[in-house]
């Protein structure tokens, strides 16, 4: 039954999330379930959900990460011509965004880790 509630509640949150971005869908289009994961990261940031009541669910949901990525992979093979119609555009997209994700990492590592060296 714990297993059962935990369920219930990552999938309450991620409902939730699905209304909320059903409303602000025309101002700005932002997927339910990056809006479920924002409201989960508050609920547990601010200590109103804490982490035991969904520990096992979420570590399910993580050891078994590669089966949700199977739509998106099909999806790609479907979208095949696409891709090749803009292949030089998603290449320097890519690129970009893999550098902007690098440079930025870190520099979140390095405040993390003067941070921590300036607590001891």
């Amino acid at each position: 039954m714990k297993i059962f509630n935990q369920l219930a509640l990552i999938l309450g949150i991620w409902a939730i999330g699905e209304y909320i971005s059903s409303f602000i869908g025309d101002i700005i289009a932002v997927p339910g379930s990056i809006i479920g994961m924002i409201l989960l990261f508050i609920l547990l940031q601010l200590k109103i959900l804490k982490l035991d009541n969904i520990k096992e669910v979420s570590n399910f949901f993580l050891d078994n990460m590669a089966i949700f990525f199977i739509p998106a992979g099909v999806s790609l093979i479907n979208s095949l011509s696409i891709i090749r119609d803009n292949i030089f555009i998603l290449i320097v997209e890519i690129a970009l965004s893999t550098v902007m994700v690098m440079y930025i990492t870190g520099i979140v590592v390095e405040k993390m880790i003067k941070r921590k060296t300036e607590e001891n």
